[in-house]
């Protein structure tokens, strides 16, 4: 089962940080001998900017877990969580389900509403039968790789 944990919310006004940004692909087979700082020189990108898109309704969830990864969202992950999306079924949402976060993928089938993991070893949750209430949809979810 994948849970989630707050970890804070965006700021209203969050800061610029620009750092360099190379404006050609990475590839992840063999991509030739071009310099590394060839194409960046003067071009930057501001990660805010990028992945915040509401940030007086942005929040930041920690991931603890194994129920997600068929969704690349794995255990030490960073969701961005945004609650001025509407949610609606397809979406990846962060839900309270009988007083408990979880992160689930929200699908419909006929009239039933199910919040549904990645995995067949955990199974769907019917929203129907239990007290559930959708508090977000995750925008994005970053990974920091050790080093």
């Amino acid at each position: 089962m994948s849970s989630i944990t707050f970890i804070g919310a965006a700021s209203s006004e969050p800061p610029r940080r620009a750092i360099p940004c190379a404006d050609v692909p990475v590839r992840a087979g063999i991509a030739g001998f071009a310099s590394p700082a060839e194409d960046y020189a003067g071009r930057s990108l501001d990660l805010n900017e990028r992945y915040i898109k509401h940030p007086a309704a942005t929040f930041v969830f920690g991931v603890t877990g194994d129920s997600m990864e068929a969704y690349r969202i794995h255990e030490g992950d960073y969701l961005l969580v945004d609650r001025a999306i509407t949610p609606r079924p397809g979406h990846i949402v962060v839900a309270l389900v009988e007083g408990e976060l979880t992160v689930k993928k929200w699908l419909q089938r006929g009239r039933w509403h199910l919040l549904c993991s990645g995995d067949d070893r955990y199974p769907p949750i019917p929203m129907n039968d239990v007290e559930t209430q959708i508090w977000g949809v995750v925008r994005s979810g970053h990974i920091e790789f050790p080093i």
